[in-house]
């Protein structure tokens, strides 16, 4: 009975280990930039295994991260990077809960890593979903959560493991969204999206700075062209101001160009635009900080972007890009200069064009090498004094995975 009993547990055991499915992503870059007369240099290196694992109707995927990150000295940092379990109680439900990554629908007002839940229903013809997000356990520098007048005056300073809960966390927000998807709604092509996001400051400042969102995006591929648009109304709510309106939009259209030599590459045009102070508008505040190029990194705020850009996949193992964008700010004061010598003029909105290029080769499926770099030419617009120089930035890094 004993020797049966065993037999049980150690065929037990050998099922649950050999149905994980586990691994590690080693991954670092350097990026050298330059403003001026500062030149930054800043280096990061990571070591993230992470597992998968089923169990019964639920899967679970956990992944741990170690960096150690270099500013002005080296710091090492640690971070749960995903603690996500997706399980279907009925099968039209799913249920994502955890450290999950989400984004809302237009794409550019949230998305990354949050803690919380997701709930996603599939009604054949159309998806419905709720989410209830929190950002306030996130590690700041990589959550890039936008910050406020109301969060910490330390807010995006080097983390220091003496004064952990000061430097690590990225600002307290809580976030409710509702949204629908209803793919192959145009002749079987055309897909639509359609949400409401809701923004709850949590800090302790006397002024909370709250927003809700309206959240539209559509897309539609015909051939070898692909367009999108997405769009976000904003309502800003504080007890100084009140309700004031603001928005985004991005138009965005691809043509596949089947370049000769079994190049397989793309051409895509777009215009970026959020909306600045003014009379009757806010700026738009987006809940990320994703930067808007490569050497001029403004924040989608107060801004409008015209973008061009070329993809191609010049072997199996390589490819390229090769882009432009011009830079506007759409009022005097959402938009700061990264110069310390140079401020921007406050007569104009033109700021300036960039230039970027960027090389990716993957030798093996499991490694990848990236080398980008940008140039912003501020002489090609007026809001910076005659005298600013050019703003550069390169990054190269690489990820290996096993």
């Amino acid at each position: 009975m004993k020797r049966i009993f065993f037999c049980i547990i150690f065929l037990c055991l050998c099922s649950f280990i050999f149905a994980v499915d586990f691994g590690a992503v080693l991954g670092g870059n350097a990026e050298m930039e330059n403003a001026g007369d500062e030149t930054v240099v800043q280096a990061k290196a990571t070591i993230a295994p992470w597992l998968s694992l089923p169990l019964g109707n639920a899967d679970l995927f956990l992944s741990l991260g170690a960096s150690a990150e270099y500013i002005e000295n080296w710091v090492f940092v640690p971070e749960l990077l995903r603690l996500e379990i997706t399980f279907m109680p009925i099968s039209t439900l799913l249920v994502r809960a955890g450290r999950i990554p989400w984004q809302d629908v237009s794409r550019f007002t949230a998305k990354g890593s949050f803690d919380g839940v997701d709930l996603e229903l599939d009604l054949g013809k159309f998806r419905i979903g709720a989410s209830a997000l929190y950002t306030g356990l996130l590690y700041q520098n990589t959550a890039e959560i936008n910050y406020t007048e109301s969060d910490p005056a330390d807010y995006g300073a080097e983390f220091d493991i003496a004064d952990f809960s000061n430097t690590y966390f990225a600002p307290r927000r809580f976030l409710a969204s509702l949204y629908a998807e209803f793919p192959s709604l145009v002749a079987g092509r055309g897909d639509l999206s359609v949400g409401l996001l809701a923004q709850f400051d949590l800090t302790d400042a006397e002024e909370a700075f709250h927003t809700q969102y309206l959240l539209l995006r559509y897309t539609h591929v015909y051939k070898r062209l692909d367009l999108a648009a997405a769009a976000a109304m904003e309502i800003e709510n504080t007890e100084d101001r009140g309700f004031k309106p603001a928005y985004a939009f991005v138009l965005e259209g691809g043509w596949q160009v089947q370049a000769p030599l079994f190049i397989k590459d793309r051409l895509s045009l777009a215009v970026m635009f959020a909306s600045g102070e003014g009379p009757g508008t806010a700026a738009f505040f987006p809940i990320i900080r994703e930067a808007q190029g490569l050497a001029l990194k403004p924040c989608f705020s107060g801004v409008m972007v015209i973008r061009a850009n070329y993809e191609a996949r010049i072997l199996s193992t390589l490819s390229a890009e090769l882009g432009a964008r011009y830079f506007l700010r759409n009022d005097s004061i959402t938009v700061s200069s990264p110069y310390e010598e140079y401020d921007l003029e406050d007569d104009s909105y033109f700021m300036g064009a960039e230039i970027n290029a960027a090389v990716y080769w993957a030798p093996f499926s499991d490694l990848t090498f990236s080398l980008a770099g940008g140039l912003f030419l501020p002489q090609t617009g007026k809001a910076f004094a005659s005298g600013a120089p050019i703003i550069w930035s390169v990054n190269a890094g690489a990820i290996f995975s096993f």
